[in-house]
Protein backbone atom coordinates (compact mmCIF):
# COMPACT_ATOMS: atom_id res chain seq x y z
CA UNK A 1 0.00 0.00 0.00
CA UNK A 2 1.19 4.02 -0.86
CA UNK A 3 2.31 5.64 2.25
CA UNK A 4 0.89 8.80 0.10
CA UNK A 5 -2.60 7.25 0.15
CA UNK A 6 -2.09 6.76 3.55
CA UNK A 7 -1.09 10.15 3.86
CA UNK A 8 -3.45 11.38 2.16
CA UNK A 9 -5.97 10.14 4.23
CA UNK A 10 -5.02 11.16 7.20
CA UNK A 11 -4.97 14.82 5.81
CA UNK A 12 -8.07 14.91 4.44
CA UNK A 13 -9.83 13.43 7.84
CA UNK A 14 -7.84 16.07 9.83
CA UNK A 15 -8.90 18.41 7.60
CA UNK A 16 -12.63 18.07 7.61
CA UNK A 17 -13.47 16.05 10.72
CA UNK A 18 -10.89 18.81 12.57
CA UNK A 19 -8.57 15.89 14.57
CA UNK A 20 -6.83 12.99 13.96
CA UNK A 21 -7.77 9.66 12.70
CA UNK A 22 -7.10 6.92 14.85
CA UNK A 23 -7.66 4.19 12.75
CA UNK A 24 -6.31 3.01 9.24
CA UNK A 25 -7.26 0.30 7.06
CA UNK A 26 -6.90 -0.33 3.35
CA UNK A 27 -8.59 -3.17 0.58
CA UNK A 28 -6.40 -3.86 -2.78
CA UNK A 29 -8.78 -3.62 -6.08
CA UNK A 30 -8.63 -6.45 -7.68
CA UNK A 31 -8.96 -8.44 -11.21
CA UNK A 32 -11.06 -11.01 -12.22
CA UNK A 33 -8.57 -14.15 -14.04
CA UNK A 34 -12.26 -15.90 -14.34
CA UNK A 35 -15.46 -15.43 -13.57
CA UNK A 36 -16.60 -11.89 -14.28
CA UNK A 37 -20.03 -10.48 -12.83
CA UNK A 38 -20.34 -13.81 -11.59
CA UNK A 39 -19.11 -13.38 -8.06
CA UNK A 40 -22.09 -11.45 -6.60
CA UNK A 41 -24.48 -13.95 -8.48
CA UNK A 42 -23.03 -16.74 -6.33
CA UNK A 43 -21.02 -17.83 -8.99
CA UNK A 44 -17.26 -18.56 -9.09
CA UNK A 45 -14.94 -15.99 -9.43
CA UNK A 46 -10.93 -16.04 -9.86
CA UNK A 47 -9.50 -12.74 -8.76
CA UNK A 48 -6.15 -11.49 -7.74
CA UNK A 49 -5.07 -8.20 -6.00
CA UNK A 50 -3.40 -5.66 -8.00
CA UNK A 51 -1.42 -2.67 -6.61
CA UNK A 52 -3.99 -0.01 -6.39
CA UNK A 53 -5.75 0.55 -2.87
CA UNK A 54 -8.52 2.12 -1.11
CA UNK A 55 -7.24 3.41 2.00
CA UNK A 56 -9.77 4.63 4.84
CA UNK A 57 -8.87 7.14 7.62
CA UNK A 58 -11.55 6.72 10.81
CA UNK A 59 -12.63 7.50 14.22
CA UNK A 60 -15.22 5.89 16.28
CA UNK A 61 -17.53 7.70 17.27
CA UNK A 62 -20.42 7.49 20.26
CA UNK A 63 -23.94 7.51 18.96
CA UNK A 64 -25.46 5.99 15.78
CA UNK A 65 -24.92 8.37 13.22
CA UNK A 66 -21.59 7.77 10.40
CA UNK A 67 -20.33 10.38 8.74
CA UNK A 68 -18.45 9.75 5.36
CA UNK A 69 -15.86 11.85 3.12
CA UNK A 70 -14.22 11.13 -0.23
CA UNK A 71 -11.00 12.83 -2.24
CA UNK A 72 -12.99 11.72 -4.90
CA UNK A 73 -16.15 14.12 -3.92
CA UNK A 74 -14.33 16.91 -2.89
CA UNK A 75 -15.82 18.98 0.08
CA UNK A 76 -18.68 16.65 0.56
CA UNK A 77 -19.61 15.04 3.61
CA UNK A 78 -22.33 12.06 4.07
CA UNK A 79 -23.97 11.51 7.05
CA UNK A 80 -26.47 8.67 7.60
CA UNK A 81 -27.35 6.51 10.52
CA UNK A 82 -25.71 3.76 11.65
CA UNK A 83 -28.46 1.51 13.15
CA UNK A 84 -31.33 -0.29 11.97
CA UNK A 85 -32.98 2.89 10.61
CA UNK A 86 -30.25 2.89 7.31
CA UNK A 87 -31.60 2.89 4.00
CA UNK A 88 -29.62 3.55 0.63
CA UNK A 89 -29.27 6.87 -0.34
CA UNK A 90 -30.04 8.13 -3.64
CA UNK A 91 -29.56 5.95 -6.23
CA UNK A 92 -25.79 6.30 -7.33
CA UNK A 93 -24.76 7.89 -4.35
CA UNK A 94 -21.32 5.95 -3.91
CA UNK A 95 -22.07 6.06 0.02
CA UNK A 96 -24.53 3.00 -1.11
CA UNK A 97 -21.34 0.71 -0.81
CA UNK A 98 -20.63 1.64 2.63
CA UNK A 99 -24.15 1.74 4.02
CA UNK A 100 -24.44 -1.84 2.38
CA UNK A 101 -22.10 -3.25 4.37
CA UNK A 102 -22.65 -1.15 7.61
CA UNK A 103 -26.47 -2.64 7.23
CA UNK A 104 -24.77 -5.93 6.81
CA UNK A 105 -22.87 -6.28 9.48
CA UNK A 106 -25.27 -4.72 12.26
CA UNK A 107 -26.52 -7.56 13.76
CA UNK A 108 -22.69 -8.40 14.66
CA UNK A 109 -22.07 -4.99 16.10
CA UNK A 110 -22.46 -4.20 19.78
CA UNK A 111 -26.14 -3.03 20.62
CA UNK A 112 -26.79 -3.24 16.43
CA UNK A 113 -25.57 0.14 15.82
CA UNK A 114 -22.07 1.50 15.09
CA UNK A 115 -21.14 5.42 14.36
CA UNK A 116 -17.83 6.36 12.78
CA UNK A 117 -16.16 9.72 11.06
CA UNK A 118 -14.31 8.23 8.04
CA UNK A 119 -12.21 9.74 5.17
CA UNK A 120 -11.51 7.79 1.99
CA UNK A 121 -8.87 7.72 -0.59
CA UNK A 122 -8.45 5.47 -3.71
CA UNK A 123 -6.33 4.85 -6.03
CA UNK A 124 -8.50 2.22 -7.55
CA UNK A 125 -9.83 3.50 -10.95
CA UNK A 126 -13.48 3.60 -10.60
CA UNK A 127 -15.32 2.17 -13.76
CA UNK A 128 -12.67 0.24 -15.41
CA UNK A 129 -13.26 -3.67 -14.03
CA UNK A 130 -10.61 -2.98 -11.28
CA UNK A 131 -12.87 -3.68 -8.20
CA UNK A 132 -13.16 -0.37 -6.83
CA UNK A 133 -16.77 -0.79 -5.02
CA UNK A 134 -15.71 -4.00 -3.70
CA UNK A 135 -12.26 -2.31 -2.67
CA UNK A 136 -14.59 0.37 -0.70
CA UNK A 137 -16.41 -2.55 0.83
CA UNK A 138 -14.06 -5.03 1.84
CA UNK A 139 -12.01 -1.60 3.98
CA UNK A 140 -15.26 -0.71 4.60
CA UNK A 141 -15.85 -3.59 6.73
CA UNK A 142 -12.21 -4.03 7.86
CA UNK A 143 -12.61 -0.70 9.74
CA UNK A 144 -15.91 -2.01 11.53
CA UNK A 145 -14.03 -4.98 12.41
CA UNK A 146 -10.92 -2.99 13.62
CA UNK A 147 -13.55 -0.05 15.44
CA UNK A 148 -15.30 -2.50 17.34
CA UNK A 149 -12.83 -5.22 17.56
CA UNK A 150 -14.93 -8.17 16.18
CA UNK A 151 -13.36 -11.37 15.11
CA UNK A 152 -12.03 -11.07 11.86
CA UNK A 153 -14.20 -13.36 9.35
CA UNK A 154 -13.30 -13.80 5.86
CA UNK A 155 -16.07 -15.66 4.88
CA UNK A 156 -18.42 -13.76 6.53
CA UNK A 157 -16.89 -10.25 5.40
CA UNK A 158 -17.27 -11.73 2.14
CA UNK A 159 -20.72 -12.02 2.08
CA UNK A 160 -21.44 -9.06 3.67
CA UNK A 161 -19.66 -7.70 0.93
CA UNK A 162 -21.60 -10.01 -1.84
CA UNK A 163 -24.82 -8.25 -0.27
CA UNK A 164 -23.63 -5.11 -0.52
CA UNK A 165 -22.80 -4.67 -3.99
Amino acid sequence: MSAELILRSKELFARVFQEPANVIVCAPGRVNLIGEHTDYNEGFAMPFCIGKYTVIAARRRTGATCRITSAGVPGAISTFPGDSSLSPGPEGDWTNYVRGVVFGMLPMLPGGSCAFDAAVVSDVPLGSGLSSSASLEVATATLLESIYRLGADPKGKALVRQKAE
